[in-house]
């Protein structure tokens, strides 16, 4: 018997415990409902809409062109470092491994000069956010030095007075010994107040098989470091539906998630296909050995004893695979944009923005010199993006609220004009009709069954010109209803 944090039952009682539920929320009858890529085998992560692959060439004009004229949404901060120990397999972001400190010196060097572009184009002295997410690649990975260089020309460029969270992401090993509680000390000394580390997996199997270089000892440490250092908000991250990962080790894992001296985690599953500026080296992996993958039903079944034995230990799935102790540890950026559809203004390579109706995507290169080149020529180093239309803002401010917590009725109409039941009553009527959605007179939002089908739900409710796969089941024409 396996045992942490108190629990008293074993691995094979949570698993027997898992299916059991499965079966009687309906997961299976959803499976078979059609709305599911080949029955949940594949899946498409709702992150944003219109999707990425909506987005065509431009440059920074129409972000900021008429700027003032159009309507102003809450904005929050990001900022994209791209420099890593190792190149993860699961990895679809652009990355630069192993670099050397006069690399990072230069980067920091554009990154301030794109800074200055930003607000220069905004009309403002310093960018006034209200949260702030500091994303990567592994945002810990520069020097303790040239941590604080970032940390001061940030907070120079970027008004963060009215700013609620200050998040960073980060990777176990950068935050070691006297060094990382350096970097740490220096984070913290700047009002950064949570930290989401990398830590993806337990096993050290695992770790090597995903081309990471920490350890679990180096996650545990890391994790001593950071309270040592003041960090009240620590959150991890952790997969499911890797490569030799079997159903029995990852409800290990979670049992020793709850047990540790942390407040939240997000939980992921393994996406194997391109979302990103890059293709992961997984696909790889997959098309030789896919042998090495647990099966759909396997995969599921993970994702469902995540939720089960989080919410057993006190860890609630505030946001949608966003699990917390209280609602105020997640991540405020993900919650104010993707629940409330605030604007972000992003800068470093494959950084994004939203601003006032227009998207806007950073150049993504691995030897960062297009993004040198841009912001050489006096540019906001943006190459992709997308104006979205009046059909865009009433599927955003539906989907992203819907999938992430719930949808304000009345927000909904003050935001787009229309009515949810003008516009989506044959989604919303079918969906309820298959247990996925509920509502009352203000909010519609997922059931428990819904929610562990969220992704799948969302895209529902996408143009079908952006739907990610064809062969999915849409709500039909005409409803029966009774």
């Amino acid at each position: 018997m396996v045992l942490f944090g108190g629990s008293q039952m074993n691995i094979s009682s949570w698993v027997q415990r898992a299916k059991q539920e499965m079966q009687e929320i309906g997961v299976e009858s959803i499976r078979d409902s059609g709305i599911l890529p080949e029955r949940g085998a594949k899946f498409f992560p709702v992150i944003g809409y219109p999707p990425l692959t909506m987005f065509s060439d431009m440059d920074q004009e129409p972000l900021f062109n008429n700027l003032q004229q159009r309507h102003e949404r809450p904005l929050l901060g990001y900022a994209h470092i791209p420099f890593c120990p190792s190149r993860c397999t699961f990895c679809h972001w652009i990355t630069k491994t192993k670099s050397k400190s006069e690399e990072v010196d230069m980067y920091l060097d554009y990154l301030e000069r794109e800074m200055i572009l930003y607000k220069q184009n905004m009309g403002v002295d310093a960018i006034p956010v209200q949260s702030v997410l500091i994303g990567g690649g592994t945002p810990t990975y520069p020097s303790a030095q040239q941590m604080e260089r970032f940390m001061k020309m940030y907070t120079t460029h970027y008004d963060l007075s009215g700013c609620t969270q200050f998040s960073v992401e980060a990777e176990p090993g950068t935050l070691l010994g006297k060094d990382g509680y350096e970097k740490l000390r220096i984070m913290k000394d700047y009002g950064v107040d949570r930290i989401s580390l990398g830590v993806q997996s337990f096993d050290d199997d695992i770790l090597r098989y995903m081309g990471r270089v920490h350890t679990h000892a180096e996650t545990l440490e890391s994790i001593r470091n950071m309270r040592k250092a003041g960090i009240g908000n620590v959150f991890i991250d952790l997969i499911y539906g890797y490569p030799n990962q079997t159903v029995e080790m990852w409800a290990q894992h979670m049992l020793e998630a709850v047990s540790l001296d942390i407040e939240g985690y997000q939980l992921y599953r393994l996406r194997i296909k391109q979302h990103g500026d890059r293709q992961g080296n997984i696909i790889v992996q997959a098309r030789k050995n896919p042998e090495r993958f647990p099966e759909t039903d396997e995969v599921l079944l993970m994702k469902y004893l995540g939720i089960m034995i989080s919410e057993e230990h006190g860890f609630h799935e505030y946001q949608t695979r966003c699990f917390a102790k209280k609602p105020e540890y997640i991540s405020h950026y993900l919650r104010d944009w993707a629940a409330d559809l605030a604007d972000v203004a992003g800068v470093g390579v494959s950084a994004w923005s939203t601003l006032r109706g227009v998207f806007a995507i950073n150049v993504g290169d691995a030897n960062l010199q297009n993004y040198y080149n841009l912001i050489d020529q006096g540019k906001v180093a943006i190459n992709r993006g997308k104006m979205r239309t009046k059909d865009d803002e009433l599927r955003r401010s539906f989907i992203l609220p819907l999938k992430n917590m719930k949808v304000n009725k009345q927000q909904f109409t003050e935001r787009t004009g229309e009515t949810i039941n003008n516009f989506f009553h044959n989604e919303v009527t079918w969906l309820k009709q298959l247990g996925l959605l509920a509502e009352n007179d203000q909010d519609i939002w997922l059931t428990k069954l819904g929610k562990y089908f969220a992704d799948e739900v969302a895209t529902q409710f996408f143009n079908p010109d952006y739907m990610p796969f064809e062969d999915v089941m849409r709500a039909p024409a005409q409803i029966a209803v009774g």
